[in-house]
Order: C-alpha cells, then structure tokens, then sequence
C-alpha cells in the first residue's frame, strides 16, 4: 500500500473544520479527499462530465481541472 504524506495548511484544515465538524481530523479530510477523486476519475474514465448545481439542479457548472481533463476513456 501506497503512503501519501501531506502537508495542509492550518488554515484550510480550519476553513474545512468550520464547514464539517471541528472534530473532523486532517486525515480524514485527505481520505474524503482522495475518495472523491477517485470517484471523478472512474466517471470521466466512462466519458461522464461532473457536474455542480444549485439545490434545485439550475445553475448547472461543470468541474474541470487538467487531470480529470486528460483521462482515456473507456
């Protein structure tokens, strides 16, 4: 098994802590982290597109960012 050491700053681990729990451990953001991406990765890898909506599913944006960009599909 792979090990990721990361370095977050105190302040985005604060920023998230405010949104989640102030409970919520540094290890757990990077788990949660990881596990959207590998979901990202798994949609584009089927030629799907992520997608952001409001709560009512208007104002749709979709996510990019170069790494899910380049992906094969299939």
């Amino acid at each position: 098994m792979a090990e990721i050491r990361l370095q977050i700053p105190d302040e985005l681990v604060s920023e998230f802590q405010g949104k989640l729990s102030e409970n919520t451990k540094p290890t757990e953001i990077a788990r949660d982290a990881i596990s959207l991406y590998k979901w990202a990765v798994s949609e584009r890898s089927k030629g799907n597109v992520i997608l952001s909506s409001d709560n009512d599913g208007t104002n749709l944006t979709r996510v990019t960012m170069p790494a899910l960009d380049s992906i094969k599909q299939g």
